[in-house]
This record gives structure tokens, C-alpha cells and sequence, in this order.
């Protein structure tokens, strides 16, 4: 019963601190600028949560999303380059 009471605080420790931890936040949004390559956006905010896209002849435009718990980042890239960006609360859609 002890080893059960202590797994269970110690896995509650160790989602608290992973949620504290997320990448979508505004000081990774600000560092997003127009011309950054998607693997440069990846780096800072890690892979997309969602991510749609189509394209016309070569040109092919892809937004991808990023759901923290509080914040959510949507980046539109134009070919694998930044063209558009945009921070939103939770409870935007």
C-alpha cells in the first residue's frame, strides 16, 4: 500500500512537471519569423499536433498546429518557408 501511495505522487510529480514544460507558449511564438524553414519551427516548438495543407501547380501551402493547455500556435508555411503565424487562447477556435 505505501509502494502504491508513493507511485501514484511520484507520477503526479512527473505529469505536473511535463505539463509545466510545454513548447507552445508566447516566448517560442515570438521566436517564429516569417522565412524560417519548417525544420527551424520544429526545432523550437517540436513536431505539429495537426497539420493540413494542398497546393496548386508547385505551389503547396501547409498549416500546421501546435495545442498547449493554454495556448494554441498555428504556423502556415508557403513551400517549407513561414508565411503566416498566429497565437491563440484555449478557447479559440
Amino acid at each position: 500500500m505505501k509502494n502504491q501511495k508513493l507511485l501514484v505522487a511520484a507520477s503526479a510529480a512527473a505529469l505536473l512537471l511535463l505539463s509545466a514544460c510545454s513548447k507552445v507558449n508566447a516566448d517560442n511564438y515570438a521566436k517564429i519569423d516569417a522565412g524560417m524553414t519548417r525544420d527551424e519551427v520544429h526545432s523550437i516548438l517540436g513536431s505539429p499536433d495537426d497539420s493540413s495543407g494542398g497546393g496548386i501547380g508547385d505551389l503547396t501551402m501547409t498549416t500546421e498546429t501546435w495545442k498547449g493547455s493554454k495556448q494554441t500556435i498555428r504556423i502556415s508555411f508557403v513551400g517549407d518557408k513561414v508565411a503566416l503565424k498566429a497565437l491563440g487562447g484555449k478557447d479559440e477556435k
